[in-house]
């Protein structure tokens, strides 16, 4: 009866296994984040996550030419699942530096964050 067992002993305790470094293993995130009708104005975006343990994870800086910034900036970082402060620098040719911090969870899927009423020309 043991020598039956083992087997799927060993099948289910390599599952769990899997599952639990596949959750843990840093993987491809997709974040969006929305600059909105103040994209043309915005030539640099710095993004920083920053981990439960207060150490930067992954660091990232996309640099765009004047009026070419697109309205949603896309970022795939390799991390693991989990919540992170995210710092987001925005420079914009006219009105400086705008430093925007939010909360989010990644967890597979698709994660955005709309930063467009922090950096509208209007503020």
């Amino acid at each position: 009866m043991r020598r039956r067992l083992a087997p799927l002993v060993l099948l289910v305790g390599g599952s769990a296994l899997a599952l639990w470094l596949r959750s843990n293993a840093p993987h491809e995130q997709h974040v969006r984040i929305v600059l909105g009708a103040a994209a043309p104005d915005v030539t640099a975006v710095s993004l920083s996550y920053v981990g439960a343990d207060g150490e930067v994870a992954r660091e990232a800086q996309l640099i765009y030419p004047p009026g070419k910034a697109p309205r949603v900036v896309a970022h795939e970082p390799q991390l693991p699942d989990g919540d992170y402060q995210l710092r987001i620098d925005v420079e914009a040719a006219q009105g400086g530096r705008r430093a925007i911090q939010r909360q989010v969870t990644l967890g597979g899927g698709s994660t955005q964050v709309d930063v467009s009423s922090a950096v509208s020309r209007d503020e």
